[in-house]
């Protein structure tokens, strides 16, 4: 029990810094430093940036945090570095005079966040059973929402500071690991243990896990970008779809963004949890990733369909059904098909970078959607329904895990 608390205590306080800058903060800062006529186009920069960096990194410091013999651990190490470093690179952020020392600022604290967040995900495979792992993945979904909720409101609180609006986030990220390295164990790694050298090859192939030798991971990854994908269409296009589609004033869209998040977060929390638990006890992943990614795309192709806000507030109540079952089942299938348990690091951190090359890939893709379409947001959001459910049907050829 109290690997869990500080465990979930540790990955949402990973989100908070990791989300909090791109969900409110950086967009104001921007405003406060160019012209409003640039302000987008800086902050689709900074953003771009945000996530080259740690695609680049993370799969570096799973690879070093597999292979370090400190006395400490292996993974403390590195959440203590990059604890302190998301509070300094939050606070260089907030007091940033131009746009290019916020951009490598940016670049850098997405380095950091994720200085804790892989070596987080690394410990599941290092402490929790396989028949537990259903349950601890549960939680990490479930930290999502929860991080998102929170960091927000705390942000609120201090919305009249921008120092404070950029540093409270790393400061919780922070405590959190602080909480977690107090409480739970670390793995060692014994000074002796035979280790290869790390050279320039070693590092190259920290991004790179062989799909011919491992097709069942490799089927996870894709299954995972699939459905990070049709996320990303739904986020990044969910205010436009607002004006554009339902005809909603400009005035009322912060508010039904906000409705529409509470409807997706309050049934990703309970359904991350049931789904996980559910999944030890019949001791099957596949078809829970298929059915939820299947509930998930219905839930955009509803939304695709309505016409009034109330009829979205409803899909997207369905599509958190599918969205949190989907995160909680699908990491604890991953971690069962790691290639390299020894180097648990390393694989997650290649697993992690799914995600962050859809959040690349979704903004790029979908304004060709919009060309095609003639600008049509229902087309959009059909696109995004069916390839979550390609995500789901991507886990079927897993061999290795029922």
């Amino acid at each position: 029990m109290r690997f869990i608390f500080a465990f979930a205590f540790a990955y949402a306080g990973f989100w908070i810094a990791c989300l909090m800058p791109g969900v409110v903060t950086l967009a104001l800062k921007v405003q406060s430093l160019v012209a409003p006529d640039a302000a987008a186009g800086a902050l689709s920069l900074i953003a771009g940036i945000g996530v080259v960096f740690p695609l680049v990194v993370m799969p570096v410091v799973g690879r070093l945090s597999d292979r370090t013999t400190a006395r400490i651990g292996m993974r403390r190490p590195y959440l203590l570095v990059g604890a302190a470093s998301v509070i300094v690179l939050g606070i260089v952020m907030a007091l940033a005079p131009t746009v290019p020392v916020l951009l490598v600022a940016y670049g850098f604290y997405g380095v950091a966040a994720n200085f804790i967040g892989t070596p987080l995900l690394a410990v599941i495979s290092d402490r929790v059973p396989v028949e537990q792992r259903g349950v601890v993945s549960g939680l990490v979904g479930l930290t999502l929402p929860v991080a998102m909720i929170g960091g927000t409101f705390v942000i609120q609180l201090v919305a009249s500071s921008m120092l404070l609006m950029f540093l409270l986030p790393p400061i919780i990220a922070a405590l959190a690991v602080i909480v977690f390295i107090s409480l739970v164990q670390d793995r060692r790694l014994s000074k002796e243990a035979p280790k290869p050298q790390l050279s320039i090859r070693e590092i190259a192939s920290s991004f790179w896990v062989n799909p011919r030798r491992h097709p069942d991971f490799a089927w996870a990854w894709f299954s995972r970008l699939l459905f990070v994908i049709a996320f990303g269409f739904l986020t990044t296009y969910q205010a436009f779809y607002l004006l554009n589609h339902l005809g909603s004033r400009p005035e009322e869209v912060p508010q039904q963004i906000f409705f529409a998040t509470l409807a997706l977060s309050t049934t990703t929390i309970v359904t991350s949890m049931v789904g996980g638990k559910l999944s030890d006890f019949l001791r099957r992943r596949k078809a829970f990733v298929l059915t939820s990614a299947a509930i998930y795309g219905i839930a955009l192709i509803i939304a695709s369909l309505v016409t009034g806000f109330n009829g979205f507030l409803f899909a997207m109540g369905i599509a958190g059904i599918g969205y949190g079952a989907f995160l909680a089942v699908d990491l604890a299938l991953v971690t069962d098909v790691l290639p390299d348990k020894e180097n648990a690091g390393k694989d997650m951190a290649v697993f992690n970078m799914s995600s962050t090359l859809a959040n690349a890939v979704a903004p790029a893709i979908a304004p060709f959607i919009l060309i095609l379409s003639g600008s049509s947001y229902s087309v959009l959001f059909l696109v995004a329904g069916a390839v979550a459910i390609a995500g789901g049907i991507a886990i079927l050829p897993v061999r290795s895990v029922r």
